[in-house]
């Protein structure tokens, strides 16, 4: 088995998957396995990676012993085999590590940090899918003559109020003060 730890920089080395499953499979040496502990310890995404095909081959396992399917001595190694490279990490699982190397892992960091990712996720819902062109809604009618006798009066009698002084006393003076001024005069 080939060392994990070829690269001179030790976080950026990476498990193969053959390292991953002879991990697994108990069929590496022990201090292959020490070394390999030993990065997983260093290495959240390979640790986390190992424990999920561990979780999926407990799982392989159970339902194989409730529903035994008869297969060949070397059909699990055959199958490692034929699985090929591993695929290419993805561009958020490079994002994740180089945030988590620079912010570093604790719980509040992360949660901060998904509380942000959804912030901005929203932000941009909200900004991408708002009405582009909103335009003010178009009346289904034209106003009637009477319609419109009603508007005149309206706004002339608003003209006409508007017009008046106040009333000593008047609410309306409360906010311009027009009253305090007939008070000081007055002593």
């Amino acid at each position: 088995m080939k060392n994990p730890f070829e690269s001179s920089t030790h976080n950026m080395t990476r498990l193969t998957n053959e390292q991953i499953m002879d991990f697994l499979d108990n069929a590496c040496t022990p201090e292959e396995r020490a070394r390999i502990e030993s990065h997983l310890k260093t290495n959240q995404e390979d640790a986390e990676l190992v424990n999920e095909l561990r979780f999926a081959m407990t799982a392989a396992k159970d339902w194989h012993d409730s529903e035994p399917v008869q297969v060949s001595e070397n059909f699990w190694p055959k199958l490692r085999d034929n699985l090929g490279p591993a695929p290419q990490r993805g561009i958020l699982s490079s994002l994740q590590k180089s945030m988590c190397q620079m912010f570093g892992t604790s719980p509040a960091t992360r949660l901060s940090f998904g509380v942000a990712t959804a912030a901005v996720v929203v932000a941009m819902g909200i900004f991408l899918f708002a009405p582009q062109n909103a335009q003010t809604p178009v009346m289904a009618a034209q106003p009637t003559a009477q319609d419109m006798e009603f508007i005149q009066q309206s706004v002339q009698q608003h003209d006409a109020f508007v017009a008046t002084s106040p009333i000593a006393g008047d609410v309306s003076t409360l906010e311009t003060g027009a009253d305090d001024v007939e008070e000081d005069s007055n002593p």
